[in-house]
């Protein structure tokens, strides 16, 4: 991130709660993009990098646990945090097992999911500056 606004990935096949996401989320100054489908989260990380995803579970085609294990495969340095409002403990044990930075669950409180911003900014600055390049 480096003082940069963070770069978010909403991945959420209910156009309007993605929508409500990416508000709050562009009232702290993020950079949001959306994705309603897995396929189209993948392909968004394949081209380009973001500094936090959050992404449904119940989405159409492939579960979000199986998108999370695709882009985990290529980019694991990847922080995905998964939403559900459901309670499926044997595939959220899964995701926590295939990466997942954590596991949101539906309905949620604004601020749950706008404390990860808070706690990238704060990761951010606590990193030592850069050396100066040698000459």
């Amino acid at each position: 991130m480096s003082g940069d606004a963070p770069r978010v990935l909403v991945v959420e096949d209910d156009r309007d709660f993605a929508e409500s996401l990416v508000i709050a989320l562009a009232m702290r100054n993020c950079l949001v993009d959306i994705a309603h489908t897995g396929e189209e989260a993948i392909r968004r990380f394949r081209d380009g990098s973001y500094d936090i995803a959050f992404m449904d579970v119940k989405l159409p085609g492939k579960n979000g646990v199986q998108i999370l294990a695709e882009i985990i495969d290529f980019a694991p340095q990847a922080r995905i945090v998964l939403m559900t409002g459901f309670s499926e403990s044997a595939l959220l044990e899964q995701a926590r097992r295939k990466g997942a930075m954590d596991v949101l669950r539906k309905p949620f409180r604004m601020r749950e999911l706008l404390g990860y911003i808070d706690r990238l900014r704060s990761e951010d600055q606590q990193q030592p500056p850069a050396p100066p390049l040698a000459r």
